[in-house]
């Protein structure tokens, strides 16, 4: 992957997260969410699944999407420009199995 790719982690759950900060590591990352009080307890360096230390967080945090390392954002406009998506939202399930007919 070049280091002008963009990576686009849609969901910032218990996946999703961990996965957007490892990646941020090395690229770009901008992380997607729909809950916006997700992404400002995020962008203020806090994770409180505890899926990420804080400390962890706050040393890949990005302010602006596109620059190194982890942007979180629950606009749509902020991943429209990245090469690479990674969707990490629940599947829906019916009593033991994947429900792939709802999506």
């Amino acid at each position: 992957m070049e280091s002008n790719q963009f990576i686009a982690v849609i969901g910032l759950g218990y996946v999703g997260l961990p996965l957007a900060v490892e990646f941020a590591k090395k690229y770009p990352v901008t992380g997607f969410d729909i809950n916006s009080s997700r992404i400002e307890e995020l962008k203020n360096g806090h994770d409180h699944t505890l899926e990420i230390e804080d400390e962890d967080l706050k040393k890949v945090l990005s302010k602006k999407p596109g620059s190194a390392g982890l942007y979180c954002s629950d606009k749509t406009t902020d991943i429209a420009s990245c090469n690479y998506y990674i969707v990490t939202v629940p599947t829906p399930t019916d009593k033991h199995n994947p429900d792939l007919v709802t999506f």
